[in-house]
């Protein structure tokens, strides 16, 4: 997600391998596969059957599986918040209003089950299997239920312009040390961690919305006032979609992919279709090729800059200015190799994927020199920013925690998650670009995206693949910006 806006707000600005394509079929036919029918309503509710084929590819005998349920998390008696004090009234402008998702029937191959829910906030469901699970089997569970969508500027909500479906199904757990991870919903970053999957989906809503999607639609068909969608996309991290009846789209094509611009307020189309090709054609290049057919960029109501779904970003029109809009689209495009292709515990590990998407940010401007960005100033005006961040820090609090390795709700306030996550994280990388050269760091790049792609990254796989690459050893480097030991200094 891109946060510039947030720094807005707070205490400073801040300024190769070929066979991808075939890689998907190979990958996709080993994943589990999420199958929806959905209807949207008038109301904005969706009515959704979906069915869930799960592998257990654990090395234990499972007894029942775990689905997060996001859309609870913006219910009236929610225990968390899912936006700031600092965004309430930009996100609610309508005032408080509330979502839910409610379940109706659950079965577990075809039989009857009972619904159960619990965790930190009610918002998982606990499946019960009646015999264990083995490794390697498989179990089909069957979900009918009703989701209700708040009036919020949020990546689940409907605004006065687009209605933004993310997170909005129940996705199923990781399971890591013998137990589910069952993280709850929290304002700071995206907290979410999956794994990819295969997802057949069919949508049914009023024919005057247009629909932008994760994967492709391979058919529509219209019967009166209504239009159905098939959607299939394979080997994808989450699954999103945004509707409007606002949209114009203007497209393209890289390659085999199709890249779609879609939007209904901002003034430079094909300026903005022509930035997310250029990401494209640059990302690929540097680090491995993008392997799905559709690249949709998305302008929509949302809180904060932007958000990011495999094959669907999502671009705020609260963006007014257009090289920052420009920022955005480079940033969140990044992010389908930094949390899309190549994962990552977004709770766990935030700066994993958003620092490395923030200076893959910047590897585009070095790489696209007519977008007329400085990026040793860039860089120079981070590291002054962060400088004072953690002067600021001390005198109020005492001292300012740098630490990396911070769970979301572990950090103060979005203040401090910003710059750890983002401006912390994008340092830490150029320092290795530094030490390493660009032809070495980016061959680092490539061999941590061949390492991981399609499956979850850590730190320390991300040290491994660095220290692989370049032949160096690079874990007291790692370290001393992880742990908080390292002093960065305000330069002139």
């Amino acid at each position: 997600m891109k946060l510039k806006k947030y720094l807005l707000l707070l205490l400073l600005p801040l300024f190769f391998f070929a066979g991808c394509k075939s890689d998907i079929e190979k990958i996709s036919k080993n994943l589990n596969t999420y199958t929806m029918n959905i209807v949207y309503n008038d109301d904005h509710t969706l009515d959704v059957e979906q069915t869930l084929e799960y592998t257990n590819r654990t090395e234990d005998s499972l007894n029942n599986l775990k689905l997060h349920l996001y859309p609870r998390s913006f219910r009236k008696d929610s225990k968390v918040s899912v936006v700031s004090t600092l965004n309430h009234n930009k996100c609610y402008y309508n005032g408080q209003s509330f979502g839910d998702l409610e379940i109706s029937k659950l079965l577990v191959n075809d039989v009857e089950t009972k619904i159960t829910i619990n965790g930190n906030d009610d918002d998982i469901l606990d499946v019960q299997f009646q015999d264990n699970l083995t490794p390697n089997e498989k179990v089909k569970i069957a979900i009918t239920y009703k989701v209700t969508l708040p009036n919020i500027n949020h990546r689940f909500g409907y605004g006065e312009d687009t209605i933004n479906l993310g997170n909005f199904y129940p996705i199923a757990c990781m399971y890591e040390d013998g137990d589910f991870v069952i993280d709850s919903y929290h304002y700071n970053g995206d907290p979410f961690y999956s794994e990819v999957a295969n997802y057949n989906v069919t949508l049914t809503s009023n024919s005057n919305l247009k629909i932008a999607s994760t994967g492709e639609i391979t058919n529509q068909t219209s019967q009166e006032n209504t239009t159905t969608y098939n959607i299939h996309a394979k080997a994808v991290r989450d699954f999103a979609i945004v509707l409007s009846d606002k949209f114009n789209i203007v497209s393209a094509n890289v390659n085999k992919t199709k890249v779609n611009y879609y939007y209904y307020k901002n003034q430079y189309p094909q300026e903005n279709l022509q930035t997310s090709i250029d990401c494209l054609t640059t990302f690929n290049e540097l680090f491995g090729e993008y392997p799905y057919s559709t690249l949709n960029v998305v302008e929509s109501n949302f809180v904060h800059g932007g958000m990011e779904y495999p094959n669907l970003v999502l671009i705020s029109d609260a963006v007014d200015i257009q090289s920052d809009f420009t920022n955005v689209i480079v940033h969140e495009i990044a992010h389908q190799w930094w949390y899309g292709i190549v994962g990552n515990n977004e709770v766990q590990y935030g700066w994993l994927d958003e620092g490395l998407t923030e200076y893959s940010t910047l590897l585009f401007y070095d790489n696209n020199p007519s977008y007329n960005v400085d990026t040793k100033e860039l860089i120079k005006n981070t590291n002054n920013s962060f400088s004072t961040f953690v002067d600021v820090y001390t005198k109020v609090f005492g001292k300012a925690d740098t630490t990396m390795n911070r769970k979301l709700n572990e950090y103060n306030n979005e203040s401090e998650y910003v710059y750890i996550a983002y401006v912390k994280g994008m340092l830490l990388f150029d320092s290795l670009r530094e030490v390493l050269g660009n032809d070495k760091f980016i061959a680092c790049l490539q061999t941590y995206f061949n390492d991981n792609k399609f499956g979850i990254a850590t730190p320390s796989t991300l040290i491994n693949s660095f220290e692989k690459s370049s032949k160096s050893d690079l874990n007291a480097l790692f370290e001393s910006w992880i742990n908080g030991k390292v002093q960065i200094i305000a330069t002139n």
